[in-house]
């Protein structure tokens, strides 16, 4: 499927080769100067372990897990096995060698391989991030997230759904409550979860929180978003928790859009995690507000 590995290639700086893509794709606009490295340098990282990770970073046991995929395939997984331009191009080969293959029994076993793949490893999160993509990219990106759901959604109609959700979503822990923990720290810890959207149900970058800090009229520090975020919460930490709350319902709101439906069995694990961060959320700004 060389759809899959034209829109994994545009997910990879701008080359050359990006103008016959995006005339191949019909995508009518032209990479603007720094946009790449805004989004997806600044903002939304391509890199799965990211959202499916506990602490929310490349690497770690969700890229491990994605790598050790490549392995069952008998493949060596590149250093980057879960970046998407990667993990498209895999998909796209998963397709040939089903499509190729000669018997009914190495057929279905490739169809068994695409069908684990699509559902563990690209359904799990792909549509949560192309929705945050769609919302703060310029046209071309729009454009792009918009015909890579398009095509994640031609094959969930075509590859029958799991019984279960994703390991990745199915072992993850939700936010911790920080009332609960005896470790004074608990605040410090909250903060770093709040920046893994496997654990919150949502997509939280920069232009969130400077969004929030306009919102609240606090001081913007500069600097990565946990120290952004750790610096909103010393200002204000009701506010900042409320602001959050409010985001996270919003987020999880956002999940119920008619295009999402074909991946539901993920969507509905996004969509509670984040209406439970809405309610915890909420919980510590009055407390912290003393009422």
């Amino acid at each position: 499927m060389e759809l899959f590995r034209a829109l994994g290639a545009l997910c990879e700086p701008p080359s050359e080769a990006s103008d016959r893509l995006l005339g191949l794709l019909e995508i009518d606009a032209s990479p603007r100067e720094g946009e790449y490295e805004r989004l997806f340098l600044f903002q939304l990282y391509p890199y799965a372990s990211v959202y499916l990770g506990t602490e929310g970073k490349v690497g770690g046991e969700a890229r491990d897990r994605i790598a050790g995929f490549w392995r069952a395939l008998d493949l060596e997984p590149p250093p980057e096995s879960d970046h998407l331009a990667l993990m498209l191009g895999l998909h796209a080969r998963l397709v040939e060698l089903e499509t190729t293959a000669k018997g009914d029994d190495p057929r279905a076993a490739w169809r068994h391989a695409r069908q684990a793949w699509f559902w563990e490893h690209l359904a799990s999160w792909l549509p949560v991030y192309l929705g945050r993509v769609a919302e703060l990219g310029d046209k071309l990106y729009r454009s792009w997230a918009r015909i890579l759901l398009e095509a994640l959604g031609g094959e969930a109609q075509t590859l029958d759904p799991p019984d279960r959700t994703a390991l990745h979503l199915r072992e993850s822990p939700a936010l911790d409550d920080p009332r609960a923990a005896p470790d004074p720290g608990a605040g410090t810890a909250l903060v770093d979860q709040l920046l893994a959207p496997v654990r919150t149900g949502f997509v939280l970058v920069a232009s969130d929180l400077r969004r929030a800090a306009g919102d609240l009229e606090l001081a913007l520090r500069a600097g990565e978003r946990r120290f952004v975020l750790e610096a909103l919460i010393g200002q204000d930490a009701s506010g900042t928790l409320s602001w959050l709350a409010d985001f996270a319902a919003a987020q999880a709101r956002a999940y119920d859009h008619p295009d999402l439906a074909l991946f539901e069995l993920a969507i509905g694990h996004w969509r509670k995690r984040a209406l439970d961060s809405a309610a915890l959320l909420t919980e510590l700004a009055v407390d912290a507000r003393g009422d």
